[in-house]
């Protein structure tokens, strides 16, 4: 038995070290996108539109393909999966590295869409099933922290690539990073040895996508989830350009995202285990509300290197801490078995709001000259996300079933 329970937490550990790997790695490079944003329009001859209509629509078929990639990972495992979002992902940034129009501005970031879609929900459904249910939101704010420690060390690092070799050429640097990420889905393959710590039962993708579409709390929790998305990538694609409209320093934008991200890490950290010890739901209502705040406070201060690091450093706290409690309430109501796909799904709404939130700033900012209307928005929405979840109850489904557990 002590046997077993050995071999279980080593493959725990490697899946859960390649997991956290996976993440750091890819969102250090997507949260370092928007840095792109001046010099590729610039390449393009464009305004600020064509980019961020580009951004938008990469997030937006990350979520159209995060439920795919999920239920695939379900249903055959998560290494196969993050293999292919990887080689699809690597082909994605090779393009973007030798664009010559707005199509081929266009299709990569689409085709990045595709392969960014298979990492966050599929390691956090693997390592959510390995482990007791109380441990969950903080074993996914261990991963999210480790996705800020990727977004704090890499954007600084593309930032100045971008400046000492050029767009293009620090694009092949992320290529060969990519490329390594096959190391991390391979780790992720162990996560087939580990006795998972669920209820056996005997629902099929299809039940549980019918029991999620007729949950009022599920509906509720996804539609709050929009708002994130519309937060996180409206700041992560024009806080750099934003920044350098105000004729601050150009380092300023790269450590801003990176302080988001650092941050982030105390944050995700945080937001995990506060969801293990009070409503998730409280916690979600709690961050949205305390963003909005935080983005009023900004717009209304002066615009100096002072007030931007600060800002950037409080928003890293609330930044993705939402994605604990809202992977957490997923799994506590309808247990851990879909969990990927199910997360996908809600990741679908999320990425419709950064779709919405990239796009628009863009759009704004080129009809009205400046993200005024665009700050405003943010903030309403804040408030009115946190509305949405009070009403939610988290209690779990109960079905006919039998208990594994799992040691860890």
């Amino acid at each position: 038995m002590s046997l077993q329970i050995l071999k279980t937490n080593r493959s725990f550990i490697v899946t859960f070290a390649g997991g956290c790997s996976l993440v750091m790695i890819t969102f250090g490079m997507t949260h370092s996108l928007g840095l792109y944003l001046i010099p590729i329009s610039n390449h393009l001859n464009a305004g600020r539109e064509l980019f961020s209509l580009a951004m938008a629509l990469q997030v937006l078929f990350v979520g159209i393909a995060a439920p795919i990639f999920g239920g695939f990972a379900d249903r055959y495992s998560p290494a196969k999966a993050t293999t292919v979002g990887i080689l699809i992902l690597v082909l994605s940034r090779f393009w973007m590295a030798n664009i010559d129009s707005p199509f081929d501005l266009i299709g990569s970031f689409i085709l990045g869409g595709f392969g960014g879609a298979g990492f966050l929900g599929i390691v956090l459904g693997a390592v959510g099933k390995s482990v007791n249910p109380a441990n969950r939101s903080l074993f996914a704010g261990v991963i999210m922290a480790a996705g800020s420690f990727g977004q704090f060390v890499i954007t600084p690092i593309i930032n100045t690539l971008i400046h000492n070799i050029g767009w293009a050429s620090s694009l092949y640097y992320i290529v060969y990073i990519s490329l390594s990420l096959l190391v991390c889905s391979y780790f992720l393959s162990f996560s087939g040895k580990i006795k998972a710590f669920s209820k056996n039962t005997d629902q099929t993708v299809f039940g549980a996508l019918k029991e999620a579409a007729g949950n009022k709390n599920f509906k509720l929790l996804t539609i709050g989830f929009f708002v994130c998305g519309f937060h996180v990538t409206f700041v992560g694609t024009h806080l750099p350009a934003f920044l350098e409209d105000q004729n601050l320093p150009y380092w300023l934008s790269g450590w801003a995202l990176a302080l988001i991200g650092l941050f982030n890490i105390v944050g995700t950290l945080m937001s995990g285990y506060l969801s293990g010890r009070m409503p998730k739901k409280n916690v979600l209502a709690a961050i949205y509300s305390l963003r909005s705040i935080l983005f009023l406070f900004f717009i209304l201060s002066p615009m100096n290197e002072i007030s931007v690091l600060l800002f950037a450093s409080i928003l890293g706290l609330l930044w993705l801490s939402t994605v604990p409690p809202t992977n957490g309430i997923i799994a506590d109501i309808f247990g851990p078995k879909y969990t990927s796909m199910l997360f996908g799904i809600t990741l679908l709404s999320h990425n419709i709001g950064s779709f919405l939130g990239s796009w628009l700033g863009g759009r704004i900012f080129d009809y009205a000259g400046s993200y005024d209307y665009m700050w405003l928005l943010c903030i309403a929405l804040g408030f009115v996300s946190s509305a949405f979840h009070f009403p939610i109850k988290a209690d779990s489904i109960e079905r006919l079933s039998t208990s594994q557990e799992n040691p860890i």
